[in-house]
Formats: C-alpha cells, structure tokens, sequence
C-alpha cells in the first residue's frame, strides 16, 4: 500500500498563493506594457518613416533628370535626411541601382523581392515591409514609384533601436515581476502569521490539555470574528476538565473505598495463613489462589489510588541528588532475582542524578516486573549519559514488543499482545503507565524499542534531563 501523499502546509499555501497571485498579477500588466509600447514605438516609427520617405521621394522625383551622373544621384541621396541617421536612400534609375551607403544597404541584394516587385508594379501609392537582413538586423524598408526615368526609390531605417528599447523593457519588466513575486511572498508571510495567529493558538492550547494542562483557554482577544470559536472551545474544555475530574475523583474514592474492605480481607487470610497447617489440601489450594489474587488485588488498587494523585495534580517531586550507579545496585540488590547485571562506563560511576529517589525506584522497579511477567526477567541495566541526559535501559531478551504496539504499550490498562500468555499473568496492566507518569512528572521520557533484527528482546529506556557531575 502506497503512504499517503503530504499535503503542503496551510501556512506555505497561504504565502505562495500570494506570491503566486502578485506573481500573475504583475506578469499580466508587464506582457500588456511590454505590447502597448511595442505597438506605440513601431506605429510612432512607421507613421515618421513613411511620412519621411514620402517627403524624400517626391523631391528625388523632381531632381531626377535626364543627363544626372551616378555621382550626382548618389551625392543626392546622402543627403537626404531619414528619420534616424543610419536611414538609407536607395534608387533604381532604369536598370541601374545607386545606394547612398552601399556598405550598409546593397541593392538591389538587401531588398526584400516581394517589396520590389509589390512597389514596381504600383502606379502610385508605396509599399513598406518590415524583415531582417542577413546580418540579422531588422530593418523598415519603404519603396514608392517615380515617374521620372522608370525610377523606384527605397528608403530602408534599421529598427535595431526598437529592438533594444524592448529588449531593456522586458528585462525590467522581469526584473519587476520578481521583485513584486518576492514582495508578494513577504506579504503572505506576514498575513499567513496574522490569519493563521488563531489556528496556532487552538493548536497549542489543544497540545497544553493533551499535555495535561486541564486549566488552559484559548485567548484570541477582542476580535468579534473569533469570539464564537474562542467560546465554543473554552467550553469544550470546561467541559473535558470536569469530565476527567469528575473521573479521577471517582476512581480515587473507589480506590479509597477498596481499601478498608481489602485491609479486612488481608487481614483475614493472615489469619487463615497462619493456620494453614490445619486445612486440608483442597482448602490450600484454594487459599494459595486466593492469596494471589489478593495480592494483585491490592497493588492494582495501589496503582489506581497513585494514578488518580496523577490526574488531580496532586502529585510533587521531592528531589535529591545521588549517585544513580550506586541507586541502582540498591534498588537491584533489595529484589529476589540479584542476577541483573548494570552496564555502564567507569567514569559514571561517579555521576549525580537530581530526581525524586521514591519514584525513580518505583520506575525500576516496575520495568523489572514488566520483565520478569513477560520476558523471563531482564538481562540487564545500562546506563549511559548523552547530551547531559542520563538514559536508563532495562533490558530483556523476551518474546520482543510488535512495532504497532510500541507507541500504545504505555498506555493504562495496555499490556499488548503477549500480555495474555507471558509469565505469571500477575500484571494489573498499569505498571508501565505509571512509569510514563513518573518520568514525565521529571521532565523525561521513557520509549521501547526491539533488541534484535528478528523482533526478540526489549529495550524500555527512560531519559531523565537532569544528570549532573
């Protein structure tokens, strides 16, 4: 199955829809621009060039005689003033061509042979046409027919100056469209941060309740606009905050109220206990069962009775520091099982830890039962310091946690797939959760993760911030 695709962020759509939008909005008006002036310059040039030539034409009609010399005729025509200075007069007189700069335009060669023919076969009126030459620069030719000696007369005006005026204008043009595309991405960051401002307040205020900061509201300030989504959810979390109050005072007086029975309970089958010499067989089987059950009993209530302190916010850490190699041989050293090995580099055996001792043991203490419920008993401690943390890992080589249930293991009540066939069974299922508890009441964190590649052992590593040298 394909992942699915990422969607671009709210906020990057809103900025490039607004860079994208300048970005258009500009590139209309430049290509409009770009045209208007294109059109404005060669009508403005052809309407001169023609009036020009025009002008030209009708006096070298009156100067044109019989007996003129190629030399007067050429002499004539350089002085023939053009609309730009590099316009070039060109004549055919019968069958002879006379160019009054022959370097720069060649007749009859540089003359394109549909204009030629176009203005030979014109009584009166002239013909123009715009093209290239062969050295690629792009000329206005005008031609018109004289009546004098079968005489075509030809003014050609480069129009490289245009060309070159438009070139400079599209370049600036270009220059201003990204200009304002930059601009356009600047003003929507700006107004991606004041429109998105009450999306990321509901986001982080939703983050503190998730968090457990039940006391946390939503404040957009005046804005009328927001106020219904403000209300709507300051009330939605009134609402949760009493909901999971009411919840945790429930269990907590359910918690408190299991105890005087269980404590006459125990105290019963101390009794029967201790006269368990007296009893038949089958009345021991079924007061060693008992004995078990009570057992876990009363440390599920102890677990329930510690994690609704956690919910009403009653919980505080009573910090001290010491040497944490040396907690965890006590804390190894107090239990049945003595052959867990801790890990760790010389030089830590003289490394301080600031953290509340009780809970911290408790922390221990519960991912050893995890363990020794579900994995045969851990195979070892290791401890390490990295970026002045102080990570703690117990270590099993059991059946291994299923990748999907790693991120949920430590959840209330969650003991995954092997918890209804591994070990003794005698997990209450909320030994993990109230380790997150702890060390999250530390400021820590505590992840698992697979030992080996096939999926077997279990490595529970709690990261406490607070290691000190």
């Amino acid at each position: 199955m394909k992942p699915p695709k990422r969607s671009m962020r709210l906020r990057t759509r809103l900025i490039l829809t607004f860079g994208v939008s300048a970005l258009l909005i500009t590139s209309g008006i430049s290509i409009l621009t770009y045209f208007l002036v294109r059109g404005n310059l060669i009508e403005n040039r052809d309407q001169s060039a023609l009036s020009v030539a025009s002008v030209n034409a009708r006096q070298a009609e009156r100067r044109i005689f019989e007996g003129a010399t190629d030399q007067a005729v050429r002499d004539f025509l350089s002085n023939l003033r053009g609309v730009r200075a590099e316009s070039t007069a060109v004549l055919r007189v019968e069958t002879d061509w006379i160019s009054a700069d022959p370097v720069v335009f060649v007749a009859p060669d540089s003359l394109n042979t549909e204009l030629l023919e176009t203005v030979n076969s014109s009584s009166t009126d002239g013909a123009k046409m715009k093209y290239r030459m062969e050295d690629g620069t792009p000329v206005l030719v005008i031609g018109f027919p004289l009546a004098t000696r079968n005489a075509l007369y030809f003014e050609a005006t480069p129009l490289d100056d245009i060309e070159d005026t438009l070139d400079s204008l599209a370049d600036t043009l270009m220059l201003v469209s990204g200009g304002i595309f930059l601009f356009g991405i600047a003003i929507g960051f700006w107004a991606s941060r004041r429109v998105l401002f009450p999306v990321e307040e509901v986001g982080h205020t939703a983050k503190a309740i998730a968090v457990g900061d039940l006391s946390a509201r939503l404040d957009v300030g005046n804005d009328p606009d927001l106020e219904v989504l403000a209300s709507t959810f300051n009330q939605m979390a009134d609402t949760l905050e009493e909901r999971i109050q009411a919840d945790a005072k429930f269990a907590s007086n359910v918690s408190h109220e299991l105890r005087s029975p269980l404590t006459t309970i125990m105290a019963s089958i101390d009794i029967l206990n201790g006269n368990k010499d007296l009893l038949d067989e089958n009345s021991n089987i079924a007061l060693n069962l008992l004995n078990a059950d009570l057992e876990r009993f009363r440390q599920l209530v102890e677990d329930l009775l510690e994690i609704s302190r956690y919910d009403v916010g009653v919980n505080a850490l009573i910090l001290e520091r010491f040497l944490i190699v040396e907690f965890l041989k006590r804390v190894t050293e107090q239990r049945s099982s003595k052959d867990t090995s801790i890990v760790f580099l010389f030089e830590l055996n003289d490394i301080l830890i600031e953290a509340d001792k009780r809970r911290l043991a408790r922390v221990i203490n519960n991912l050893l039962d995890n363990a020794d419920y579900y994995a045969g008993g851990a195979t070892a401690i290791e401890v390490q310091i990295k970026d002045n943390a102080l990570i703690i890992s117990v270590i099993d080589n059991g059946p291994g946690i299923r990748r999907e249930e790693q991120s949920s293991i430590f959840d209330r009540f969650a003991r995954g797939s092997e918890g209804g066939r591994r070990g003794s069974g005698t997990g209450t299922g909320l030994g993990l959760s109230l380790v997150a508890e702890h060390v999250k009441l530390h400021g820590g964190s505590v992840t698992v993760s697979n030992v080996n590649p096939d999926g077997t052992g279990s490595k529970f590593s709690v990261t406490l911030p607070k290691a000190v040298k």
